[in-house]
């Protein structure tokens, strides 16, 4: 089969890949959309997250198949799977996970205590087992859910990185009513946008310096879309909440965004912080944080939420399906897919068809 391989920073080779059959407790299926995420960017930019060295729970080193945001439909099951079946349309929950240890037994498998390298790879398809760029993929039954009827492979794609701000929103106990800030307006914060919406907030504030992320919320129907680098965002979202939102949203990951997110919180409310940082950041934690009664809570990816998730995405079918802004092939990932990415910022999520 063909596959997009990556053997570190910069270096993707689309190239023939063995098919191989699936062990017991997996399925195989034929991949009908992959999505790019943030995290593949500086996997490729990078070499972010790669397994130098084999990965504990899974053996795999490099090259691996990248992408760990996909669809398709089964074509093969193991041995001892009895609750899927050649044919069915399905989502990969792309987590690698022991299922064993303490957390793993609490259901906190996204922070599994064996799912920890020296080197620092993730623990997701795509970086330590073989991903969804790719004609056909291989996983685990267990992190496999199926599809509404009626639901498209490209609203399956969404599904993971939806399941992120599902979590982010969940963590931060979001209530109808409350107003709210999105720091970032790619993907991540385009979709905790969508979601906040679909939770009932009241005031739901965007925040980014690119204008075309900016026109893109206006498109989705928000009106509270600011651009730090030609006013005060701080000042103008207290002309409508004088003491501030009840949650932040960080989904950027830069120091700039960090400050305003702590900024624009009342008194009492919550910075939830859903990016990942680059770099590390310092803040006056006595000062703005203590002082403040401000709550910060981070996640990290999800932890039994694709159900959900999935029936959030079928009931707002249309809306969700607006960030998708570009479906490419396989011979386009880097070109048309990643490098775009880079350098388009009317670009919020690409598909990746093998077909």
């Amino acid at each position: 089969m063909q596959a997009a391989r990556i053997y570190g920073a910069k270096d993707i080779r689309i190239e023939d890949v063995p098919l191989t059959p699936p062990q017991a407790d997996e399925v195989q299926l034929k991949v009908k959309y992959c999505g790019i995420c943030g995290s593949d960017l500086h996997e490729y930019l990078e070499g972010w997250g790669l397994p130098t060295q084999p990965y504990p729970l899974t053996g795999q080193t490099l090259p691996v198949i990248e992408g760990h945001e996909f669809s398709g439909e089964i074509v093969a099951v193991g041995a001892a799977v009895t609750t899927l079946a050649v044919g069915d349309h399905v989502t990969v929950e792309p987590i690698i996970a022991c299922g064993d240890c303490e957390n793993c037994r609490k259901g906190q498998y996204n922070i599994c205590l064996n799912a920890v390298a020296a080197d620092d790879a993730g623990n997701f398809l795509g970086f330590s087992a073989n991903g969804g760029f790719a004609e056909y993929a291989t996983v685990k039954a267990a992190f496999t859910h199926q599809l509404p009827a009626g639901m498209s492979y490209e609203l399956g794609a969404l599904a993971e990185p939806t399941a992120v701000v599902y979590e982010a929103i969940k963590k931060s106990r979001l209530r109808a009513g409350q107003d709210i800030a999105v720091l970032g307006a790619g993907p991540i914060g385009l979709l905790t946008a969508i979601l906040a919406k679909i939770a009932g907030a009241n005031h739901i504030f965007v925040i980014d310096v690119a204008p075309e992320r900016l026109k893109v919320a206006e498109q989705l129907g928000f009106s509270g879309v600011f651009n730090p680098s030609d006013a005060d965002v701080n000042a103008l979202i207290r002309q409508q909440v004088p003491n501030g939102v009840d949650i932040a949203y960080e989904a950027a990951g830069v120091q700039p965004t960090f400050n305003t997110a702590l900024k624009l919180i009342k008194r009492g409310g919550i910075l939830q912080v859903i990016a990942l940082f680059g770099k590390p950041i310092t803040f006056d934690i006595t000062n703005d944080v203590i002082t403040e009664g401000i709550d910060i809570y981070t996640t990290i990816t999800y932890q039994n939420s694709f159900p959900q998730v999935l029936g959030i995405i079928d009931n707002n079918r249309e809306l969700i399906g607006q960030i998708i802004t570009k479906k490419i092939s396989l011979a386009q990932l880097i070109p048309e897919g990643i490098l775009a990415l880079t350098q388009d910022k009317s670009q919020v999520k690409i598909l990746v068809t093998p077909e």
